[in-house]
């Protein structure tokens, strides 16, 4: 019974320590109107895989276009009018890959999210003790809730953040429509009591 305890602490703290030490950050960019961001990212080992995703949070639309191109040059991956994307890179070349980014579409500045993450090479094949090949799969069955869970939350928080932006836009464009309203009103009731008052005035003048 004290083992089993054991065995099943020491899981939860190893697999506390994976999710720690990964490489995922997501981190946010700012795109104004017309305007290109790049990235760059090297990959130093053939068999190096990275994660890449992005989710546009803010601004108009909520479209951008994205391209990677390879250490040689080529392009790999073009995309135009995307809102968010996710890609498993796998190494086409050894050296610094680029990431750009261009906001043509609309003219308000779009908040993106960026993610780079290496993916975790497969276990070794070496032969390993049973106790030690149910204790991989267990660590590696938490890791893959866990990162379900965490492109669970970042979809959500995308859809907050882009409903909040569509909420925001449109209570100014109702703010602008009462004004505009407002005005229109003030015109056409300056504009009747004008007219009453000039078509008594000269029927007054008629009848003296």
């Amino acid at each position: 019974m004290l083992c089993s305890v054991i065995s099943l602490v020491l899981v939860f703290i190893t697999s506390f320590c994976v999710a720690e030490s990964s490489n995922y950050a997501p981190f946010a960019i700012s795109l104004p109107a017309f305007s290109k961001e790049c990235l760059y990212h090297d990959l130093l080992n053939a068999q190096d895989e990275l994660v890449v995703g992005y989710q546009v949070l803010t601004g108009g639309n909520f479209e951008i276009d994205f391209d990677i191109t390879a250490p040689d040059g080529s392009v790999i991956i073009s995309e135009r009018q995307k809102k968010y994307s996710d890609f498993l890179l796998k190494s086409f070349g050894i050296g610094q890959y680029k990431f750009c980014f261009t906001n043509t579409h609309g003219t308000a500045v779009k908040k993106v999210e960026v993610t780079l993450e290496m993916e975790k090479n497969a276990l070794n094949n070496k032969q390993e003790k049973p106790e030690d090949v149910i204790t991989n799969h267990a660590i590696e069955e938490i890791d893959r809730n866990l990162n379900k869970m965490r492109k669970m939350m970042d979809y959500l928080r995308a859809r907050e953040w882009r409903n909040m932006s569509t909420v925001q836009s449109t209570e100014s464009r109702l703010v602008w429509l009462s004004v505009l309203t407002m005005g229109i009103m003030a015109g056409i009731s300056i504009l009747q009591a004008t007219v009453v008052h000039f078509m008594f005035k000269d029927r007054q003048r008629n009848y003296v």
